[in-house]
């Protein structure tokens, strides 16, 4: 018997519901109220997932894209049929046993609308009770909110290397999906960030990650966050230790690092994320001929309609860091 929407709506509720006195004594701090507030509820999310998508480039998650992902990646789907035979596992994963995809496909919709909506925390919980077809989004939603939310450097670290752990698991299983090598990707570029200059140049980071990302760009010409990601990993080593030797050790460029940016927001002019990663940037390179460019991306990114927490946690970024442009600008 196929589910109904409203059925898979009450077991949704109920799924969440369960996490309302676990959210009142919750370690992840939470998406800021004093933010835009954001309703996916219902066909919203669909309505917007154009927008919403324009950076991962993630097409809407339906039945046929859950067949297709089934299909491209057998190794998962035995994953995911053996999770779907356990004892405890979430009735929209046991329905794919009965060939019945649409549980399955709403309740990966509900992690991206708790996602997009700021509800981190039960993005991620829900997402992870549905891995591994619920992997991919739940663990950007840690990322993300890592990323922007947590401030303990410790904490941070954390957190990424427990993604590390789960992704060096499911990598080898779909190793050609590009928004999981992305993920990866971005976890090691912000442990590096934290890292030492030492300790980052002898971690054997630095040149996978970089050459994760050339390659990503190179498949994905017109993904943004490829070429953004990789021009932030240069300038971090531009920062380190020079233009001079992180050019002839790294291949690391500034005016390509520029450019990459460039191309990123020619592509998707009206994402926060790329204009505050690209001020974070010039910042890096320390370039005191950037500082007109920085003053430019921090007045497009604080007046850019942002449509999404993700975005308005990039756009807040910008917001800081204009506040301090005085101190931070390049001398």
């Amino acid at each position: 018997m196929r589910f109904t929407l409203l059925s898979v709506s009450l077991i949704l509720n109920s799924f969440l519901s369960s996490f309302s006195y676990a959210e009142s004594h919750s370690s992840w701090p939470q998406y800021p109220s004093t933010l835009p507030q954001f309703d996916y509820s219902g066909e919203k999310l669909e309505q917007h997932w154009t927008q919403l998508a324009a950076a991962t480039g993630m097409p809407w998650p339906d039945e046929l894209f859950i067949k297709t992902m089934m299909n491209k990646f057998p190794q998962l789907t035995q994953q995911l049929k053996a999770r779907a035979q356990s004892d405890n596992a979430p009735e929209a994963l046991r329905q794919i046993l009965n060939n019945n995809y649409q549980p399955l496909a709403l309740s990966i919709q509900q992690v991206w609308r708790l996602h997009y909506q700021g509800n981190y925390e039960q993005a991620y919980q829900l997402g992870m009770s549905l891995s591994p077809a619920g992997l991919f989004p739940a663990i950007y939603a840690k990322l993300i909110h890592t990323t922007y939310l947590v401030n303990d450097p410790k904490k941070k670290e954390e957190n990424f290397l427990e993604v590390d752990q789960i992704l060096s698991e499911i990598l080898p299983l779909a190793n050609h999906y590009d928004f999981i090598i992305f993920g990866d990707a971005y976890q090691k570029a912000r442990r590096l960030e934290l890292m030492s200059t030492s300790a980052a140049t002898t971690s054997g980071l630095l040149g996978q990650t970089q050459d994760k990302l050339k390659k990503l760009h190179a498949d994905f010409p017109d993904n943004p966050l490829y070429p953004a990601m990789l021009a932030g990993i240069d300038a971090g080593i531009i920062e380190r230790v020079g233009q001079f030797i992180g050019g002839i050790t790294y291949g690391a460029d500034e005016d390509r690092a520029i450019q990459l940016f460039q191309q990123a927001i020619e592509t998707q002019p009206n994402l926060a994320i790329l204009y505050n990663e690209f001020a974070q940037t010039v910042l890096r390179l320390d370039d005191n001929t950037h500082n007109k460019l920085l003053l430019d991306l921090l007045e497009q990114c604080t007046k850019l309609t942002v449509y999404s927490a993700e975005e308005a946690l990039n756009q807040e970024s910008c917001r800081n860091l204009s506040a301090r442009k005085n101190s931070i600008l390049p001398k």
